[in-house]
């Protein structure tokens, strides 16, 4: 690896940590045209590149969950129940979905950047021209007392997080903003402790790779899907920048962290676009 590639590494780690610690992410919105970049480099391509890519997105996304679930944990900012319901179902969705991908060859880089592209349109549309109800009505306080919405909520957060490389932030936060009625600031909270727990079985099962399929060792320190030598250079710049995105995320107005996740939204809309036409 060369000292250009790992400080461009670290610097994506920085802005990745900055950013989920900000709004309760994963910063896979980050990691996934950056690691685009890198892997292209290295030779992947179709289907593999997609393997690769959400491998590594949501392997990065353990650790950068914890990190942030950390501070939100020392500022008594976590609500673990909530978590563990969306969390579980999160987990075993997520993880049967993985285990489907990586024994097929169905699902190509254009699917994967249809899905990428529907879902930061879908969410930059929510989040910038639809304002949230102050209110809580009777009908989500009832899907806030209750259980099933959460676990129903947690098996399709799985499914759209193995597909597409997500954490899951980009569905839990407009859910449960939005449907839920849950403030800002207790959803980001919710959100990167589901995103850890879920991140967590889709790497297992990245790493966990038999001779079928085999997987080509062409990355530095290389373990299935995952290439340990550039993900540390990324991991060192999140454990540097995500309390701090944090201690901001939980001092700024819940409008401008909208704003600021709308916008970013808007930019990854218009990165997808032009590399699809």
């Amino acid at each position: 690896m060369t000292l250009t590639l790992f400080t461009l590494l670290c610097l994506v780690g920085l802005a990745n940590g900055f950013y989920s610690g900000l709004m309760g992410t994963g910063g896979n919105i980050i990691l996934i045209p950056a690691l685009d970049l890198v892997l292209l480099q290295f030779g992947f391509e179709g289907q593999e590149l997609v393997k690769y890519i959400i491998a590594h997105s949501l392997f990065i996304t353990v650790f950068n969950g914890f990190a942030v679930v950390l501070k939100h944990y020392r500022i008594q900012n976590l609500y673990p129940r909530k978590i563990l319901w969306i969390g579980i179902p999160a987990a075993g969705a997520a993880f049967m979905i993985s285990e489907w991908l990586k024994a097929s060859a169905w699902y190509t880089k254009t699917y994967f950047d249809l899905l990428f592209l529907f879902l930061v349109f879908t969410v930059c549309v929510r989040f910038l021209f639809f304002k949230p109800k102050i209110e809580v009505s009777r009908m989500q306080q009832k899907m806030q007392d209750g259980k099933w919405a959460y676990l129903g909520l947690g098996g399709f957060t799985g499914v759209t997080s193995a597909l597409s490389g997500f954490g899951g932030g980009i569905v839990l936060i407009p859910a449960l903003t939005d449907i839920f009625g849950i403030p800002f600031k207790k959803t980001a909270s919710i959100s990167i402790g589901v995103v850890m727990v879920l991140a967590l079985a889709v790497s297992f099962s990245y790493l966990n790779i038999t001779e079928t399929p085999s997987v080509a060792k062409q990355l530095p320190l290389q373990f299935g899907y995952i290439s340990l030598g550039l993900t540390a250079p990324i991991l060192l710049g999140i454990f540097v920048s995500a309390p701090w995105g944090v201690r901001l995320g939980q001092w700024m107005a819940p409008r401008w962290l909208r704003l600021i996740f709308g916008l970013v939204m808007v930019v990854l809309l218009i990165k997808t676009l032009l590399g699809l036409f």
